[in-house]
């Protein structure tokens, strides 16, 4: 027999198939290599007719689990799978729990065949990145295990960015630079390594998380991501994260606990700005609280004074080493020394931690009893006299009040027993105590916190503080059907429910001298309840004045909704070079408009004037507390107080003070009380009990329902305008662009005629536009950064948080702009214009369509994105330079409110105020040809422009 007609075996061995655990297929293949074959490598399920030829030599076990390495076994465990979730009804789609099963299904397999076999030889078969053909060659599944970790780094943007790393033979690999395969990672060439179930699970986690869209904001990111990974693995922040600084003189606190049942242990601690520290003082300490880290300078002077105070409390404390200090429970009481230390440590206002959890100590037989009674009122405030007891022993209300405030419940009686304030108690009086001001057995409190108390005692007790008349129309409202007060003759619109609601809601609360801030979702209609209120006080008081002060870019809106819907009330806007305060007065005008800017400017003239109403927009303009805006606020001389904001709270829960104690004067005594009883506690520690607390007391002064809740009163879509102004540098720019093209065109003009001169005419007005939206789109360079849309575009964007949101623009060079400063805002975004591949606006699309989908803001030409496009998942539009062409625009809105949508949409058409943007809009109302004739498009709006048009146009 010839050569060439020789048989020639094969030689068998296992082949790792490595892309197949995406496919949930079997990974391990038998491969059959013949020599001088002109096949030579040809590959073969696992079945046992390979399993018994060729690999014999397996031991019982490892033979087992390869026959198990075939599709048909993976496609059994599949439907077993299938079977299971149809059982549990878990509520994970059944894609993604075959995904997360079959794969720990073939990560167990895998895994258990390399302990059973040692020697376990292998090829791989995987593509060639850059040929795209399959290879197959020799490689090695190691049995040590990879240790994942992570590290942080920044990038020039400034951003924070998240780097896994696998330690394996103790080297480190980035992510990058290997290739992993769900739990199976091929470290360097040939050479694969099985990842553990949490680690692989880990990373999918952080793939599916998209840590990048947090990179600009470090709370965030430490928040969501870093803690959660720090949770089961290590990461090295690698000081990329500002640290917050915190000094200052610290609080002191001792914490009392128990040793057995013979010893009581005494702890110091300081608190420094709400962070508690204890043990050996060292200069500087570090603790994370929910994603920020605090850095404490710690007060040696100040702690160390403390622990000598604590060391001459008793004469064995100075034996002791000062980082706690013990007692037996009988020299503790020996001739009352417990208690008097007790007093005298409260005295001091030291915070005394613990007592409640003090298991051996007496506690008080007795229950508290308390007896509260109205002493008398002074105008907004009540004079309570309050006792509370156990047994025979009645409470001093500054020791109670400072209890309280330190967050315990329990109290050291004379006895030496322990009375404990039960959460009954708690609920009834706590508020009251805690917001009081004390004066021996009196306490003050503003009378409106009556609304907030339980229905009880307490609040019994506080309702003469309030008429019964008024208390009758209050439960009244609360009636859904019942009318309280009909809307007022002169306001021309008819009430949504929810908005009549909210107009009674203001008047009522106005009778008893209390303020309001209405806090719906945008698009509610805050402005028109807002306006029935003030003519509901014109009703009542025709000579009252009232104030409107708002952001600069909205005193045109208010003006123009005024004249809208009251149109028989004369109102003037106090802004700029407007600002004469005797005409206003002269003219017998009713409203006055004006701009924070303007009041912190003029308040020596304006807080002299009593003003019926005094509504402020945007009320979160106020949240600073030190700002001079907040200041001059707080001066208006106003009988009624009204703040509208749809986000009152903007960075932290801080931000409502200023604006409550504008509403509620005294209600919420100084700003360090606030902070420390409601600020600190929720927004570092979560205190689910003092959200709830800061919840109740605040729920009758503010008034929010978001758009889900009134749905069924919503139109399907409202579009607005969001007036913007410029600044004096924009402002510059643009007279100067425009009177050179206004000579320019008139010159054209003279000499050719308008038809021949429609195109200059049309580019001229692209650039004004140009210029509203950013000098920085034009291709001359201007001195200045100002672009008043941007600015207002991104307090949108901030302010909508969750909500997301279209952005259209005409211009490429705009949406880079924006998506600019969505990137320092730490805003996620998807952007497409003419450029981008339609593949990939369709790739985009779809993540933005989908629920677990994060990102909130989708930046899209105008032209690219005008139809086409199923955008239903958001619910704002905001067009941020109109097109002239209506029908454009509507496209446009129409990507969101299409069918498939289920929530109110709301569109808002951006236009600088005194430009030629506003002119357009006069234009198209005085013409009223809207999308027949002067908006079809672009050039036929310039068709039909007459030389006195084109002269408005640029003058």
């Amino acid at each position: 027999m010839s050569n060439t007609q020789q048989r020639i075996i094969p030689v068998a061995t296992l082949v790792l198939c490595p892309e197949e655990i995406f496919n949930h297929n079997s990974v391990l293949n038998s491969l059959h290599i013949r020599s001088g074959s002109s096949v030579p490598f040809e590959m073969f399920p696992l079945d046992e007719f390979q399993i018994e030829r060729y690999f014999s030599k397996f031991s019982k076990e490892a033979k087992e689990t390869l026959a198990r390495f075939n599709d048909a076994d993976i496609a059994f465990e599949a439907g077993q799978l299938k079977k299971r979730h149809a059982r549990e009804k878990s509520g994970m789609p059944l894609e993604k729990f075959l995904d997360k099963t079959l794969v720990r299904y073939l990560h167990e397999l895998l895994h258990t065949l390399l302990h059973q076999h040692e020697d376990l030889r292998l090829y791989h078969r995987v593509k060639n990145p850059k040929t795209g053909n399959y290879l197959v060659a020799r490689c090695d599944l190691h049995r040590e295990v990879p240790v994942l970790w992570f590290t942080m780094y920044k990038k020039e943007d400034g951003g924070i960015y998240v780097q896994p790393m696998l330690q394996c033979a103790g080297k480190d690999y980035k992510l990058e630079d290997i290739r992993r395969y769900k739990f199976l990672v091929e470290t360097e060439s040939g050479h694969y390594h099985l990842m553990k179930s949490a680690d692989y699970l880990a990373l999918d986690w952080l793939q599916a998380s998209q840590p990048e869209q947090f990179a600009q904001d470090q709370v965030l990111l430490s928040r969501r991501i870093v803690q959660k990974l720090e949770e089961t693995h290590k990461v090295d922040r690698n000081d990329c994260f500002e640290k917050k600084e915190i000094g200052g003189q610290p609080v002191n606190c001792l914490y009392l606990s128990e040793i057995s049942e013979t010893m009581i242990m005494f702890t110091p601690r300081w608190k420094y700005e709400g962070l508690t520290v204890e043990g050996e003082w060292k200069a500087i300490h570090e603790t994370n609280r929910n994603g920020e880290i605090y850095t404490i300078n710690r007060d040696a002077d100040a702690e160390n004074s403390f622990i000598q105070e604590l060391k001459a409390l008793h004469p064995n404390f100075a034996k002791q080493t000062g980082k706690f200090f013990y007692l037996t429970f009988a020299d503790a009481k020996k001739k009352q020394w417990f208690l008097k230390a007790y007093h005298k440590l409260l005295d001091q206002d030291v915070e005394i931690i613990g007592l409640e959890m003090l298991r051996h100590f007496r506690y008080s037989p007795f229950a508290a009893e308390t007896v509260m009674s109205i002493t008398r009122q002074e105008e907004e405030f009540v004079v309570l006299q309050l006792k509370v007891s156990f047994g025979k022993e009645t409470l001093a209300l500054n020791e109670l009040q400072k209890l309280l405030l330190s967050g315990h419940n329990s109290i050291l009686l004379k006895d030496n027993s322990i009375g404990i304030l039960q959460d009954e108690w708690i609920e009834q009086y706590a508020a009251i105590v805690k917001h009081g001001k004390i004066a021996k057995q009196e306490i003050t409190v503003a009378k409106w916190i009556m609304l907030s108390l339980k229905e009880g005692e307490a609040q019994e007790v506080m309702k003469p503080a309030i008429s019964e008349a008024w208390l009758a129309k209050w439960a009244l409202w609360q009636d859904e059907q019942a009318v309280v007060y009909p809307v007022p003759d002169i306001v021309q619109a008819t009430l949504r429910p929810y908005q009549h609601k909210g107009f009674e809601w203001m008047a009522l609360l106005s009778e008893i001298g209390a303020g309001a801030c209405l806090a719906d979702d945008m698009g509610l209609g805050k402005t028109l309840q807002t306006l029935s209120f003030i003519a509901w006080k014109h009703l009542q008081e025709p000579a009252a004045r009232h104030i409107i002060v708002c952001p600069a870019s909205l005193i045109y809106n208010w003006k123009q909704e005024l004249e809208k819907f009251i149109p028989g009330m004369k109102a003037t806007i106090y802004n700029g070079l407007q600002r004469n305060l005797d005409q206003f007065f002269k003219d017998e005008a009713t409203v006055l408009i004006c701009s924070y800017g303007t009041l912190r400017s003029d308040i020596e003239q304006l807080k002299i004037y009593p003003w019926s109403v005094a509504v402020i927009d945007e009320s979160q303009n106020i949240k600073n507390v030190q700002a001079q805006i907040t200041r001059a606020v707080g001066q208006l001389n106003t009988s009624a107080r009204i703040a509208l904001s749809g986000t009152p709270v903007m960075n932290n829960t801080f931000d409502l003070y200023a604006q409550l104690n504008f509403l509620l004067p005294g209600m919420f005594g100084g700003q360090e009380f606030f902070r420390k009883e409601y600020a600190n506690p929720i927004d570092r520690d979560g205190d689910v009990d003092k959200i709830k607390a800061l919840q109740q007391i605040t729920a009758p002064f503010v008034l929010r329902r978001t758009k889900e809740q009134v749905a069924t009163d919503l139109p399907a879509k409202t579009e607005s305008v969001l007036w913007c102004e410029m600044g004096e540098e924009q402002m510059m720019v643009y007279n100067k662009i425009k009177h050179q093209i206004r000579d320019s065109i008139f010159l054209d003009i003279k000499a050719g005629g308008l038809e021949r001169n429609k195109l200059n005419i049309l580019q001229g007005i692209l650039k004004l536009r140009q210029v509203c939206g950013s000098p920085a789109l034009l291709p001359e360079k201007e001195n200045t950064e100002e672009a008043v849309k941007i600015d207002i575009l991104m307090e949108e964007l901030v302010r909508l948080k969750q909500n997301k949101a279209l952005v259209f623009s005409q211009f490429k060079g705009m949406l880079h702009l924006i998506a600019d400063r969505c990137r320092k805002a730490g805003i996620s975004y998807y952007h497409f214009d003419g450029d981008t591949p339609v593949a990939e606006r369709a790739e985009m699309v779809a993540k933005f369509q989908s629920e677990e989908d994060k990102t909130t803001v989708f930046l899209i030409s105008l032209k690219s994105g005008n139809a086409g496009l199923n955008l239903t998942a958001a619910d704002y539009v905001f067009l941020v330079d109109p097109w002239w062409n209506t029908a454009v625009q509507q496209q446009a809105i129409d990507r969101t409110h299409r069918i498939g949508q289920t929530k109110s949409v709301f569109a808002y058409k951006m236009i600088c105020k005194d430009t030629i943007e506003e002119k357009i809009i006069a234009l198209q109302e005085k013409k009223q040809m809207l999308s027949d004739e002067l908006i079809s498009a672009e050039d036929g709006f310039v068709k039909n422009l007459s030389e006195d048009d084109v002269a408005y146009l640029f003058a």
